[in-house]
């Protein structure tokens, strides 16, 4: 049984680590923008989570066998602050992205009622020139 359990927190750590060089292909993916890449690793990364959930299937009212190993307790550690900083960045993005269509809102607001303003006088203008 203790062999079950040395395979068991080997292969947890082995999820770990696929976990945590996602989340740093996530990091880079979320730096150059690449929108469609980070929903692809977010998938990738929701595999690897039912992996680890399937492999802690008998965990203990909700707690992995394992919380209380230093090693473990690193890895998800590591992953942890991975996942906060992508998220603060993802953020920081929505942010921007929110600010950019508020301002191309505002110039297309702005451009209608220049172009109405304009096409108005352009009327009168025709108008006057023919009678």
């Amino acid at each position: 049984m203790m062999n079950d359990s040395k395979d068991t927190k080997v292969e947890l750590l082995r999820f770990l680590g696929q976990l945590k060089m996602l989340t740093e292909e996530e990091s880079q993916a979320i730096r150059n923008k690449d929108f469609v890449n980070v929903e692809s690793v977010q998938d990738k990364k929701a595999g690897v989570r039912e992996a680890i959930l399937r492999l802690e299937a008998p965990a203990v009212e909700g707690k992995s066998r394992f919380a209380e190993d230093p090693e473990v307790q690193a890895a998800v550690l590591q992953v942890m602050k991975l996942d906060q900083a992508n998220s603060e960045d993802l953020n920081r993005e929505m942010a921007s992205l929110k600010e950019s269509v508020e301002t191309q809102t505002q110039t297309g607001t702005r451009l209608r009622r220049v172009h109405g303003a304009y096409a108005q006088r352009q009327t009168s203008a025709s108008w006057q020139v023919v009678t």
